[in-house]
């Protein structure tokens, strides 16, 4: 039997590393390898033609909650017809109707689009919970993710019956006190325990479904939630103390990132203290992961970044975003935006996806005027979220361009051979 020598790095292109490096490397973001249609649009060039993979559908940009540092805030202050962050308001395009939710999952269909339900809040809108049985029947993938304040026992089943591949709650903090500073609430509506009984029925029913959908956390920290990070985490221990293995999947933490308009509390120590609670090694990420909760937190896995600066070379490239096509995000309006990093900016918006088909959108003036403005803006190097997967594609596809020019694809292709041979295959794109 051959022992393999080297391993294909997921995050850098044709590079080869020791088995300890690949083992560090983040696997999901190698995983877009999969999808064989468009790995030989991204090998031929043709990065205007590939479809996204999911989009990111809002069926309502109201909140129970005004969170600082929401990434979304600036689509519910600044791109709404009101100003939903502060002042909620159910319109057309702030709520979507019946008919036009509908009239969208039919036209995602044909393509098979994922969906992540997102928000605002996506339980605010009652039809949410139709809508994904409706989802499931059309055999399109699909995840939620939800604040957890507004679900019950009746409502938990019927998202586990539509066969969600995940539910996610962003819980942040369990004491009362730092999740209503954390989640800027009206303190008299004591949300905080109705989200510590949801997350404990989520867990009942998961063990005791033994579903398919998973169930997963999520804590964004800044130092408002910071002092409350150990009490989480031994939270969600004792769920699985009571329920039993499987009850919770995986738990998510990560430090808060500046978007655009988001309002952050975070300190020059804040992330060492942090990672020095949940970090690599730490204590409370090792008593989690012994409970079975898988754990993910930033890490060095990616620290072996190829030397090029590529953000600062996208200033004088001519390629514009290379990622466009891969994720999508719909407003409650219908309206396609071309990057679900874009967080509902009017000014990228290709078309409407309640009105028109996916390939009629594709094809369409509209998008190829955004894609245009993206290049000459140079959106890629200025606006895109280093954390965020536009960013991540538009390097390594980046990349990709340099070995083109370099007569050198055969390597390229050779890599994505070798990817296909040690990564597991995705069921779906939601962790790429």
């Amino acid at each position: 039997m051959k022992v393999r020598t080297g391993w294909p790095l997921p995050h850098r292109v044709a590079a080869y590393g020791d088995e300890e490096q690949f083992r560090r490397a983040r696997k999901e973001a190698g995983q877009w390898v999969f999808w064989e249609d468009r790995v030989e649009l991204v090998l031929a060039g043709r990065y205007d033609e590939v479809k996204p993979l999911h989009v990111e559908l809002s069926p309502t940009y109201l909140c129970n909650f005004s969170c600082p540092w929401c990434s979304c805030r600036s689509a519910r202050e600044d791109w709404s017809d009101t100003d939903v962050f502060n002042h909620p308001r159910a319109t057309p395009l702030t709520v979507m109707r019946e008919n036009k939710i509908d009239h969208v999952l039919d036209h995602l269909a044909p393509d098979r689009i994922g969906i992540m339900w997102v928000g605002g809040e996506p339980t605010m809108n009652p039809l949410l919970y139709p809508a994904a049985q409706k989802a499931d029947r059309l055999g399109l993938p699909q995840c939620l993710f939800t604040n957890g304040s507004l679900l019950n026992r009746r409502r938990i089943g019927e998202l586990f019956d539509a066969n969600l591949v995940f539910v996610r709650v962003s819980l942040n903090a369990v004491s009362p006190d730092v999740h209503q500073l954390h989640h800027d609430y009206d303190p008299r509506k004591n949300y905080a325990e109705r989200v510590l009984d949801n997350l404990r029925r989520l867990a009942e029913v998961r063990a005791q479904r033994r579903s398919p959908t998973l169930f997963g956390v999520s804590v964004v920290v800044d130092e408002r939630n910071l002092p409350d990070l150990e009490a989480t985490a031994e939270h969600l221990c004792r769920l699985v103390d009571e329920y039993g293995d499987g009850c919770i999947d995986y738990v998510i933490f990560r430090p808060a990132f500046p978007f655009y308009t988001a309002q952050l509390v975070i300190n020059d120590d804040t992330v060492a203290r942090f990672l020095s609670v949940v970090g690599p090694g730490a204590p409370w990420r090792r008593r989690l992961e012994d409970a079975g909760i898988d754990v993910v937190v930033p890490d060095d896995g990616g620290a072996d970044e190829p030397d090029r600066d590529d953000a600062a070379a996208a200033e004088n490239d001519e390629f514009g975003c290379l990622a466009a096509g891969w994720f999508g995000e719909i407003t409650p309006n219908g309206d396609m935006v071309v990057c679900s990093d874009r967080y509902g900016n009017p000014d990228y918006f290709i078309g409407n996806v309640a009105a028109r088909s996916i390939g009629d959108i594709w094809d369409g003036p509209e998008r190829r005027a955004v894609l245009d403005m993206v290049r000459t803006t140079n959106c890629f190097a200025r606006q895109c979220p280093s954390n965020g997967r536009g960013y991540f594609f538009n390097r390594l596809f980046r990349e990709i361009e340099h070995f083109r020019r370099e007569d050198r694809l055969h390597e390229v292709r050779a890599w994505i051979e070798d990817l296909r041979t040690v990564l597991p295959r995705p069921t779906h794109s939601f962790f790429l």
